[in-house]
């Protein structure tokens, strides 16, 4: 409960601060928050993409979880149904549908993906980036089988599946990736391990790199990440959705900017101010 309380207080400091695309001043920002954040298009594969949500739903086969992170605020059992992941663990559709406009937007031809859990960030990733190389790390190799599976499922074959620690596996993944155009970091959920990755991933990154980190309210260590990762030299500009946290290196933006977006639909009382 006290976790819940304090989640809702991040949030409602969040609310407070934040703006829609109606007082967004920056053209490249504007972009964003019009095609990634008011867009409310249905594309043909969350139809197929949502039909996957709803087997896993119903599917109460158990395995043998392993966590190499901070764990799940929901359910920390050592066995857990499929089922329960996905309800706890997998990303919410509308988390997912975001994602794919924000691929949509930028088209990364490389992407990698840190936290795979059931695949379906996964596979709207993509959906939305067919032509990519999609790498994604699982820690857990039952978890990481469920996934593999979905992919054959959905006949998806532009994703490479590496099980393992994130730490361990980077190591050969980020040289085998070369050109790092997006990374969706959604794993561990502490300061230091956070950090780590997104050093990592850095030396991989260009200027049209863009990095998604997930939860970044989701503890004081995940708060004092991105704040970490707001001040890095390198950080031109950052976008927190409270959700989770956009990262550009952009070399264009002159000053370093930091935006608190929402979309208009949850914050009507901007709507139309200027």
């Amino acid at each position: 409960m006290q976790k819940r309380i304090k989640l809702l207080t991040r949030y409602l400091a969040y609310y407070s601060k934040a703006q829609n695309y109606y007082r967004v001043h920056s053209p490249f920002v504007f972009e964003f928050s019009k095609h990634v954040l008011e867009d409310d298009r249905l594309f043909y594969a969350f139809d197929e993409l949502e039909n996957l949500r709803k087997v896993l739903l119903k599917n109460r086969k158990t395995i043998q979880v392993t966590d190499f992170g901070a764990g799940s605020q929901v359910d920390s059992a050592k066995t857990r149904s499929v089922q329960s992941i996905a309800k706890s663990a997998a990303t919410s559709p509308a988390f997912c549908q975001m994602l794919f406009r924000l691929i949509d937007l930028y088209k990364p031809k490389t992407i990698l993906e840190l936290g795979t859990s059931l695949g379906l960030a996964t596979l709207y990733h993509a959906a939305a980036a067919r032509n990519a190389d999609i790498y994604t790390i699982e820690g857990c190799p039952n978890t990481a089988a469920l996934a593999q599976a979905n992919f054959k499922r959905m006949e998806v074959e532009n994703i490479k599946l590496k099980i393992g620690q994130f730490e361990q596996v980077l190591d050969t993944v980020l040289p085998e990736i070369g050109r790092l155009d997006y990374a969706f970091i959604d794993g561990n959920h502490r300061k230091a391990p956070t950090l780590d990755y997104f050093e990592r991933c850095l030396q991989y990154a260009h200027n049209d790199t863009v990095i998604v980190f997930d939860d970044i309210h989701w503890s004081d260590e995940m708060e004092a990440a991105w704040d970490a990762i707001k001040a890095h030299p390198k950080v031109t500009l950052t976008i927190d959705l409270f959700f989770c946290g956009v990262v550009f290196l952009r070399k264009e933006q002159q000053e370093k900017e930091h935006f608190n977006l929402i979309p208009s639909r949850w914050k009507p009382s901007l709507f139309g101010s200027l």
